[in-house]
């Protein structure tokens, strides 16, 4: 009996502090996008780390990782910085995600079949019905999940780790607010993506991403629009 309640103690599971730390990352973010942590205030650890009932280890692992994609300054000897995204930063991600995107198109476009495309469709119907019911809390999910179809066909890992960080970054900027006639054009350019990609004309497809989708230039007076919203927010 006591070899096996040896035995049992050795099996006992450790905690899971990867898991911990990720959760700690996306609760942060949420705080990030709600308004519970706001551009230019400091990130009180003592407060977050008593408020979640964790020790300050997963909480500085969660704020490298923020800071690695732009959301946070670590200032040594000064506390954690909550980073402003400026427009010099929005136009920086539209020019990186456009470029490659329009790239994983092009190569990729042997393996986008008619279900890839059937499911763009109705994400791309559905992101137009909740614009138009006014319901915001699905909208940027079923965005992130319709170019997620193509970018998901890529076989490169470096994409992934290095496209979502500036989506979210660029979502988390959008936080609670947006701006419905940019929404439903958006959905407009997202048709007129999908019928290139049905003409099976993988250049002009890519060229609808990376020169009008993800132009800075072209959506430029919706963003400093809605960067003034968010400034007066």
């Amino acid at each position: 009996m006591e070899i096996k309640g040896r035995q049992q103690k050795k099996m006992k599971p450790r905690l899971n502090v990867a898991s911990l730390r990720e959760q700690v990352y996306e609760y942060l973010r949420n705080e990030l996008i709600t308004g519970g942590l706001v551009p230019g205030s400091t990130i009180n650890l003592n407060q977050i780390a008593a408020q979640l009932g964790i020790s300050k280890t997963p909480l500085r692992d969660a704020l490298i990782h923020l800071e690695l994609e732009g959301f946070v300054s670590i200032l040594p000897r000064k506390g954690v910085m909550v980073n402003a995204l400026e427009l010099k930063d929005v136009k920086d991600a539209y020019h990186s995600i456009g470029i490659i995107e329009a790239a994983i198109v092009r190569d990729c476009f042997d393996k986008i079949k008619p279900a890839h495309i059937s499911k763009l469709e109705r994400l791309n119907e559905q992101m137009r019905e909740d614009i138009l019911r006014d319901d915001f809390s699905k909208l940027f999910k079923t965005n992130l999940a319709f170019h997620d179809v193509y970018n998901n066909l890529s076989d490169n890992p470096l994409l992934e780790k290095f496209i979502y960080p500036i989506k979210h970054r660029l979502y988390d900027f959008q936080g609670q607010r947006y701006i419905q006639e940019w929404e439903l054009r958006n959905c407009d350019e997202h048709a007129r993506f999908i019928d290139f990609l049905k003409a099976k004309e993988p250049a002009q497809a890519a060229r609808v991403l990376k020169d009008v989708h993800w132009s800075f230039e072209v959506q430029e007076e919706y963003i400093r629009q809605f960067y003034a919203m968010t400034e007066a927010g």
